[in-house]
């Protein structure tokens, strides 16, 4: 906001009262009172201030235990496919390892389950029609190509389900067999145009069938998918969904897992930190996590992808270049094993000692 000259003079005027009245008191106030004059000050400056000041302890905290991690590293020739919930999700958790697999002759396959059709402050209107949001799909999937060009990556490398944004647990659970039908879009069945199968009814039996020929079809040696401990339920469906389909077909051994929403406003600090190390997310306690340490090159051209992301930069800024660090995390894990709870976290201690029968 720019000021006009007379709001300038105002506010000079206004300084130079309040440095006036200041050092007035300063040169009059006692020694004690100077000094509980100075704690009172810090004590609102860190009022104001003090949240920050958190985010950046906590980090450098936290990102003390990423050293000691154990490397990831991917195979030469890899095939690797991501799962993403929505477009964005494969740049946050993996754009340095797909920029790193496409570049070493690997490939790369991205499978957007939704299009992001539900994320009704995106489109710019409070009370979006039905007709917005299926235009914002549509946008986010352009997106989602851009980001991943700015990889390197070719389009082909983005498969679009279509399937509903807010809505992938309903289909793991309630709506396995029966359509469901997007309170957002008002749809049914899979209808974007460029979707992999058009027509699909929104159902978790045609969402898991689907990712199984997908398996079948694109031969991936390796599978990066949403951890269930993630905190966004679309997140968590995707991990269910993918690791039925990969079981069905022996697969598991090729499964790795990341985590976008990690809890507790992670990670922290907000906003694009380049120098600082991805700390393992809260909610990921107890994962054997691995790092994946990214060159310079690598980490700038993850925030340009991620700022390919437009209609999410706008009001999600902050949280997406969060992730632009110097390293990614990933687990062979879904979630931690047994020896790695407290027994009261996941009810051992109520069957320690007792015979299951």
């Amino acid at each position: 906001m720019r000021l006009a000259p007379w709001q300038w003079l105002v506010l000079l005027l206004l300084l130079y009262l309040v440095g006036a009245e200041a050092l007035r008191l300063w040169l009059d106030l006692l020694w004690a009172e100077r000094l509980a004059f100075l704690l009172g000050a810090l004590g609102l400056w860190a009022f104001i201030n003090g949240r920050f000041v958190f985010a950046y302890y906590h980090a450098l905290l936290a990102s003390a235990r990423v050293r000691r991690l154990p490397l990831f590293s991917p195979k030469p020739k890899e095939h690797l496919l991501v799962l993403a919930p929505h477009p964005d999700d494969e740049v946050l958790a993996a754009a340095g390892l797909m920029r790193r697999v496409f570049g070493e002759g690997g490939r790369v396959s991205v499978v957007y389950l939704t299009s992001g059709d539900a994320f009704d402050l995106a489109t710019g209107s409070p009370m979006p029609s039905k007709e917005a949001m299926r235009r914002l799909a549509l946008r986010r999937m352009v997106e989602a190509w851009r980001g991943l060009e700015a990889l390197g990556l070719p389009r082909e490398s983005a498969i679009f389900l279509g399937f509903p944004d807010r809505g992938l647990f309903q289909l793991f659970t309630a709506h396995y067999y029966l359509p469901y039908e997007s309170p957002y879009t008002g749809l049914k069945a899979a209808i974007y145009p460029g979707v992999y199968r058009p027509g699909l009814p929104y159902t978790g039996k045609a969402l898991e069938a689907t990712l199984v020929e997908l398996l079948k079809e694109l031969k991936p040696t390796r599978v990066l998918l949403p951890s269930p401990l993630d905190a966004h339920r679309d997140h968590q469906a995707t991990a269910y969904l993918g690791m039925q389909a990969a079981a069905s077909l022996g697969l598991e051994g090729r499964l790795w897992y990341y985590i976008v929403h990690g809890g507790y406003q992670y990670p922290l600090p907000k906003g694009l930190h380049k120098r600082l190390p991805l700390y393992p997310p809260p909610r990921g306690r107890g994962l054997p996590w691995e790092r994946f340490p990214l060159t310079q090159e690598e980490v700038d051209l993850k925030e340009k992808a991620i700022r390919a992301h437009r209609s999410q930069m706008r009001l999600l800024g902050r949280f997406l270049l969060a992730f632009v660090r110097q390293n990614e995390l990933f687990s062979p894990l879904p979630v931690p094993a047994k020896e790695a709870l407290a027994p009261e976290e996941e009810g051992w201690a109520l069957l320690e000692g007792r015979e299951v029968l």
